[in-house]
């Protein structure tokens, strides 16, 4: 979720907003997840496209003719194969818009259309959960590629702006979806921000009865679109572009949506050797299980000692549970532990053989403080204090930096 107008904010309306909004405007449906309006506006920014500006005046402005199309690299034999290819109209396709078809000659190109199977490929598990719990909503289809423009599939990307993750949600922006403190951090959760992102998104839709805006108001906020709209003499997605109403960040976000997923579901018709992996998704639908299994604790467990007693590889434990910053889970709070499929009655038995790590001391760092010294302070070793916090042993410490420091 993008910082307005690149990542959004989640902006709650107030019923009595929504009264006072002409019914003109749209067709509001009241819902009980969007009940008030954040007081203060996050100021607009330049949208900065992830690997590159790939809208820019060096590209090709001439018109796509998606009935007889094909890379630089594609041979003539390939291209007479195409008109016998049946090509599938995406989600809000509109023929003759010129800012769908610049994003569509660029990720045509060698280089973004090997770019953009990369990112797709590498994500092929994120990528197919999100279109599972799509298809289980009855959602737009054209959602799975969402994530490609806000963050290319990428769980760990983070913006100028601290915008996080693979849906890209502002630190005061997560309530109520998400859990944000000093131990879970879950904007960095794949599997639980998509479920948060798919959520604020029909949040958006039920108010806006318009997929469009609804999509709008994730990259340039639900208080923003409300105040454009309100100036428009149409509610239309379209109507805003074509007159300048929208940042121009949100403009063109729409747009390099619907080319990105044109070009992904159309790959075969265009010559493209990007996959939509239906034997995979397949298998994952008829996959009770999924990814993985889980177990359930409700105190602070250590993710490196739990794989190490597991005999698996921390970093494979860590990867299925990436929203404990700390390397270990909540103190206070039940947590659900991912495990590899299959091992949860491993993971049960190690858990018999671990202590619990005891609600840990904070440390505030001060000027000529060192891990070595700290841990000799608090009578623990150097590894056990690095493995706590996340850190390395060559670390160099910054002033009010927080420790915590381990159970002795």
């Amino acid at each position: 979720m993008r910082k307005t107008p690149t990542f959004l904010l989640f902006i709650f309306l107030s019923t009595s907003t929504a009264q006072m909004w002409s019914e003109d405007l749209i067709s509001v449906q009241t819902n009980d997840n969007i009940s008030e309006i954040l007081e203060e506006e996050i100021p607009l920014e330049e949208l900065s496209f992830i690997e590159d500006d790939i809208f820019t005046d060096e590209v090709d402005t001439q018109k796509i003719d998606v009935q007889n199309i094909a890379n630089d690299e594609t041979d003539l034999s390939a291209t007479n194969m195409q008109n016998e290819k049946q090509r599938l109209t995406v989600d809000f396709w509109v023929d003759d818009r010129s800012d769908i078809q610049k994003f569509s000659q660029t990720y045509l190109s060698s280089k973004w259309s090997s770019l953009l199977k990369k990112d797709l490929d590498t994500a092929i598990n994120y990528r197919l959960y999100v279109r599972k719990k799509i298809q289980e909503q009855h959602l737009p289809s054209i959602l799975e590629y969402l994530p490609v423009v806000e963050s290319n599939y990428k769980t760990t990307a983070k913006s100028s702006s601290g915008a996080l993750g693979m849906w890209q949600f502002m630190s005061n922006s997560v309530k109520p979806f998400l859990m944000l403190n000093d131990y879970v951090d879950e904007r960095l959760d794949p599997w639980k921000s998509t479920d948060a992102a798919l959520k604020k998104l029909t949040d958006n839709y039920n108010y806006f009865q318009d997929w469009l805006l609804a999509i709008a108001a994730y990259n340039c906020g639900t208080g923003a679109l409300i105040k454009i709209l309100q100036k428009s003499p149409q509610k239309d997605y379209w109507y805003l572009v074509d007159n300048n109403l929208l940042p121009k960040q949100t403009a063109l976000y729409i747009p390099k949506l619907i080319a990105i997923a044109d070009i992904a579901e159309n790959a075969e018709f265009y010559n493209i050797d990007i996959s939509h992996r239906d034997e995979e998704f397949s298998t994952l639908i008829n996959n009770e299980n999924q990814f993985f299994d889980s177990v359930t604790v409700s105190k602070a467990y250590s993710i490196p000692q739990l794989a190490r007693e597991m005999q698996i590889k921390s970093e494979e434990l860590k990867k299925l549970n990436p929203s404990f910053v700390k390397n270990f889970t909540h103190p206070s709070i039940k947590s659900e532990i991912r495990i590899p499929i299959g091992q949860k009655e491993t993971a049960e038995k190690a858990l018999a053989k671990m202590e619990p790590i005891d609600f840990p001391f904070k440390y505030k760092v001060e000027k000529g403080d060192t891990l070595w010294g700290i841990s000799r302070q608090f009578k623990v070793t150097v590894a056990s204090l690095c493995e706590l916090n996340g850190i390395e042993e060559k670390a160099i410490l910054s002033i009010g930096k927080i420790l915590y420091i381990p159970s002795k």
